[in-house]
């Protein structure tokens, strides 16, 4: 049976092909991850090459990629050989060329990029540098500004490529809800975006995380726990690992099992997973032993038994699944119903 639709897709894929060849078979593609877009492009591994279909499972980038990315900002970035460029996803085609070493994710025009040999800039939707190369790392960015690491020291450039925080943390997070974690010679803070430490808590933070529903996961000595954005602890530390809040639920390890905690800290699906994504449309991926399944954040219980061997979460009604390993591997898409929308290829 698997080996039939298997060859469904294949045929499905060739006549989506040959459409392509001959005209531009999708219209009103708009928006990008940040705009909450209803139509979304997923990359899809076909003859052992990536391209990128609609959320009805049809080709809209022909796959001749080495690898591929999601889209962010309506850029997606793909490799060619050992070099990196952009697909557009209003043009559908390659419109950065592939001349970089590393490609960040775009967010606010702008784009962290590497040229072989060199150092991070920031380049913007034409390919060109519009921040100079000058930095030994460099991350997207949040909130209009992003994490920079020169000599071994973190701070935050603008948009404009002024340094808006000075580089002088150990390490820097993202901003997100308007602060940001970074790493000081005493521990963990969490900043502004004038650079003032605006929560520096009265026990010492090892580790933290971002801030998301006004909640962020902190380590002490006690454990992973949430401190809210007054800096004040409410959730106690005693997890092995926590992830941040997604749709009011968190993820959490205890005794080497994974399960879901709400914003009072209330265990409300058991700990009995090995491993999970976030919680995404009232969905998330779990793996149970090897396997993976998903489960709704209604119950806890799971709504798409068919085992998987990786999953990854929903997004705008399809999720991304694994079948097979290594020489076996195959990609797919299923809808919400569990239903494939772009059978397993490879």
């Amino acid at each position: 049976m698997q080996k039939k639709l298997q060859l469904l897709a294949l045929l499905i894929s060739l006549v989506s092909l040959l459409m392509l060849s001959a005209c531009s078979v999708v219209d009103g593609i708009t928006g990008n991850k940040d705009d909450k877009e209803t139509v979304t492009l997923h990359p899809v591994l076909l003859n052992g090459k990536w391209g990128y279909i609609n959320n009805s499972g049809n080709m809209v980038i022909n796959p001749e990629y080495d690898e591929a990315r999601e889209f962010s900002g309506g850029y997606a970035a793909v490799r060619i050989g050992t070099t990196w460029g952009y697909v557009s996803k209003e043009a559908k085609k390659l419109t950065i060329p592939a001349s970089f070493s590393v490609a960040g994710d775009f967010s606010g025009d702008l784009a962290p990029a590497q040229m072989p040999g060199g150092e991070y800039g920031f380049i913007n939707s034409s390919g060109d540098f519009v921040i100079d190369p000058q930095y030994d790392f460099a991350g997207s960015f949040s909130e209009g500004l992003a994490a920079v690491r020169d000599d071994g020291l973190w701070g935050y450039v603008a948009t404009t490529g002024d340094l808006s925080i000075e580089l002088k943390f150990s390490d820097a997070r993202a901003f997100s809800e308007e602060l940001a974690a970074v790493e000081t010679f005493d521990g963990w803070v969490y900043i502004n975006k004038t650079g003032t430490e605006v929560i520096d808590p009265d026990f010492q933070v090892s580790d933290a995380g971002e801030f998301s529903d006004g909640l962020a996961p902190v380590l002490t000595n006690e454990g992973w726990g949430y401190i809210n954005n007054a800096g004040n602890p409410v959730i106690t530390p005693k997890f092995e690992e926590a992830g941040v809040f997604a749709e009011g639920r968190a993820w959490v390890r205890e005794n080497d099992y994974v399960g879901f905690i709400d914003k009072t800290g209330k265990n409300v699906i058991p700990f009995q997973f090995g491993e999970v994504k976030s919680f995404s449309e009232n969905m998330s991926a779990v793996r149970i032993s090897s396997r993976w399944f998903f489960i709704s954040r209604e119950s806890g219980k799971i709504v798409i038994n068919d085992p998987f061997n990786a999953a990854e979460s929903f997004t705008n009604g399809i999720a991304r699944v694994q079948l097979g390993e290594n020489e076996n591997i195959r990609f797919g898409y299923i809808n919400r119903s569990g239903k494939y929308i772009w059978y397993p290829t490879r």
